[in-house]
């Protein structure tokens, strides 16, 4: 990708208290340091219940705004400036003032993430405890400056977010449901409306246009028992009729469902899971801790990972709306077996194509290319959530993973999955 450089049940993931006490904070820590507001956010993004595409937004900016000051400590690191859609200039850093581009990036990051979430005072009172341990335990000078300068760039990132259409869209009109055939209609468990249906309308980071990755291949609807959609949908409800252990695993661990809805009898209540994009946020995070990758490198990985998943979302969800195709528990229903039921709860918007395979397939491109195609890793995000850890031989083989748990779940057909695999894996964009 940058080729030049209120629930009955809410999970927390661990965090790590940071404690700044000494003047000179080591490399290792200021990396900590970073991963510990990504983790704060991503918690914070779950109190808040944020939906997907909305959270994808809330991970990129403030690693955006982090990226452009602690770029300034490595002269290989070009800014974003020009190279993402509408951002135009970064305040410089200061030249006849001691100024620390790690403390800057601190203040900056969490001046943007408490501007974009609900519960402000999590990421405000991070930030309170770390400019008080600044000024008591550190140079005043240097540490204001570095706040002043920190809070100088959160000021244009956030100007530059005010413009990226997210109000305006907040506004507009609900999806009107079609009466052709083939076309969404909502699901259960709760026949929720559908989900974001102007995502489209939001500026994307790099993409000329929201359709420019729109797959070529469809998957048009139709009845015909010869057609390649009455296939599909026969191979999935063929494959849900027996899952095996293995598969039903699978589902659960990339369900990452932000809400789910949970009827028993007469009580219902929901559990906020982490997102899609969360989830690779934090595989990004296990990646740089595993390496021990410097402030810096971290920086990019979390800022071009991000960036990734927010353009996918975009992308994925221009096709969702403009294919607006029925999903399997809705035709399998009404023309297969009135009884049949998914594994996993059917989210609320139109099938084609696959989010979880478009972000997926998005992320482990850049993660890919920023740590090789051969990066084996452990990924224990989903340890809160009562799953176990899964290793994986590398970034796609987890990406394939979560392309197909949708397919194992009972709410994508197969040659979705296939197809929507392409759709991520061509958002490797050059800047």
């Amino acid at each position: 990708m940058f080729k030049q450089f209120q629930s009955a049940r809410i999970v927390i993931l661990p965090a790590i208290l940071f404690i700044f006490n000494n003047t000179t904070v080591k490399a290792q820590d200021k990396a900590a340091t970073l991963h510990q507001l990504n983790t704060l956010l991503i918690n914070t993004v779950m109190v808040d219940f944020f939906t997907p595409p909305v959270a994808s937004r809330i991970y990129s900016y403030p690693n955006i705004a982090f990226y452009e000051c602690i770029r300034q400590d490595d002269p290989a690191l070009p800014s974003l400036a020009g190279k993402l859609n509408g951002l135009k200039n970064i305040p410089q850093l200061p030249a006849n003032k001691k100024t620390d581009p790690f403390i800057a990036a601190c203040i900056s990051f969490t001046y943007v993430a408490q501007n974009l979430v609900g519960s402000e005072y999590k990421i405000a009172d991070w930030r309170t405890a770390f400019t008080d341990s600044l000024l008591a335990n550190s140079d005043s000078i240097t540490a204001r400056n570095s706040i002043q300068y920190g809070h100088r760039v959160a000021d244009s990132i956030i100007a530059w977010t005010k413009k990226d259409n997210y109000l305006r869209s907040r506004g507009m009109s609900r999806f009107v449901l079609s009466e052709r055939p083939g076309s969404w209609q909502p699901t259960p468990l709760e026949y929720a409306q559908a989900l974001e249906p102007h995502w489209n309308t939001i500026r994307p980071f790099t993409l000329k246009t929201v359709s420019q990755f729109s797959p070529k291949e469809k998957l048009p609807f139709s009845a015909s028992k010869s057609s390649s959609f009455y296939k599909t949908m026969m191979d999935l409800y063929d494959l849900t009729q027996k899952l095996d252990t293995v598969k039903k695993a699978t589902a659960k661990y990339w369900d990452d469902n932000p809400n789910v809805a949970i009827n028993i009898g007469h009580l219902s209540y929901f559990i906020h899971k982490i997102s899609p994009g969360g989830h690779w946020i934090m595989i990004a995070q296990q990646a740089c801790r595993k390496k021990k990758e410097s402030v810096t490198r971290s920086s990019l990985a979390y800022a071009l990972t991000s960036i990734a998943i927010f353009d996918a979302f975009i992308s994925c969800w221009d096709e969702k709306y403009k294919t607006n195709l029925i999903r399997p528990i809705t035709i399998i229903n009404r023309m297969v077996d009135k009884h049949w039921e998914p594994y996993i709860q059917t989210p609320p918007f139109p099938e084609f194509t696959s989010g979880h395979a478009v972000v997926s397939n998005a992320a482990a491109t850049v993660l890919t290319e920023m740590f090789g195609t051969d990066f084996e890793f452990t990924d224990e995000t989903e340890i809160p959530f009562g799953n176990e850890s899964r290793h994986f031989k590398s970034f796609y083989k987890a990406a394939y993973e979560s392309t197909m748990s949708r397919v194992y779940g009972g709410i994508h057909y197969p040659e979705t999955a296939r197809i929507s695999i392409g759709q991520g894996k061509m958002l490797d964009y050059m800047f």
